[in-house]
């Protein structure tokens, strides 16, 4: 049973034993006032008696009635009465005594349900509390994502590629690198850095694969290797983060991605540089849901990838 639910039982139960108390309180309230009366009746009527009785003594003969026969008339009649108004004093007590008792059942009652309430406030307050810190959480996870997805804009921004043999001359910058970056790697899987040998990259198998994609992640480090480490860091921070809804921003930061970026990444994360720490969170977060398939030299390097990352 939830508190909401306890303290609606408690009301319910206080409402009819409220009636119950009320109306054996009036009842006793009723025989108070009935047998106060009572009582002051007889000792009225004692005094009554006891002046009645002076008169008699002073109005008579001394002789025929003195102080013993006066002393003996009050004894027995007075005496009495106000005995029996004694008693009804001490019955009037034992009735308050009871009329006390449930008042105070009554206000443990309240008392009782007044906790309950406390501890829902309480609670109200804990998870008004709990909301909050879930709100800075998640304030402070956005600023930090935000500024990391800034920082990788201004990485790729940044990016220029030049000729070999003219330092001055642009031939690409930022994000249409990476047109210049596949053909660079298709070339260096076709050469393998030596000219007598030609290799078909679409037919080349893994280890001729990596070794291209080594000679060329050597010639390109400057501008790739930074690229690679930002990204997966962006990944690796929404994945250690606290937050419910992780894909939504990797899915955000996927939508950023050119296919000649995430054909790049399919390769970088089956080598050494990212094929233990960034392959993983791409399966896991389906990364290469939107890669062009077509990009990828050898259609069987697909199946070195859980069919995860691609969706599925």
């Amino acid at each position: 049973m939830t508190l909401e639910e306890e303290i609606q039982s408690a009301t319910d139960r206080i409402e009819t034993r409220t009636t119950e108390f009320e109306t054996k309180i009036s009842k006793l309230e009723t025989k108070i006032k009935t047998y106060s009366n009572w009582a002051w009746g007889f000792v009225i009527g004692g005094f009554v008696v006891v002046i009645v009785g002076l008169i008699l003594y002073l109005c008579r003969d001394n002789t025929n009635y003195n102080l013993n026969l006066l002393g003996d008339f009050y004894g027995g009649s007075v005496a009495s009465i106000w005995s029996l108004a004694g008693l009804f004093f001490i019955y009037i007590a034992f009735l308050g005594q009871k009329q006390q008792l449930l008042n105070q059942q009554m206000e443990i009652m309240y008392s009782q349900l007044e906790v309950k309430y406390t501890r829902l406030e309480l609670e109200g307050q804990k998870k008004e509390m709990i909301e909050q810190n879930q709100t800075l959480r998640q304030q402070r996870f956005d600023n930090t994502f935000f500024q990391l997805l800034n920082t990788h804009s201004n990485i790729v921004s940044s990016m220029d590629l030049r000729k070999y043999s003219e330092k001055s001359s642009v031939i690409s910058e930022g994000r249409d690198c990476f047109d210049i970056f596949y053909q660079r790697l298709e070339i260096y899987i076709k050469t393998q850095n030596n000219s007598k040998i030609k290799i078909d990259p679409k037919s080349a198998n893994l280890d001729d694969t990596f070794k291209g994609y080594d000679l060329f992640f050597e010639k390109n480090q400057n501008n790739l290797g930074h690229y690679f480490r930002n990204l997966y860091h962006i990944i690796k921070y929404i994945d250690k983060s606290e937050i419910e809804n992780k894909k939504t921003y990797t899915n955000f930061v996927r939508a950023q991605l050119s296919s000649h970026e995430l054909a790049l990444i399919f390769y970088n994360c089956l080598t050494e540089y990212g094929n233990d720490k960034f392959k993983p969170l791409i399966e896991k977060y389906s990364l290469l849901k939107n890669m062009n398939k077509g990009l990828v030299f050898n259609s069987n390097h697909l199946t070195e990838y859980d069919t995860k990352a691609y969706g599925k």
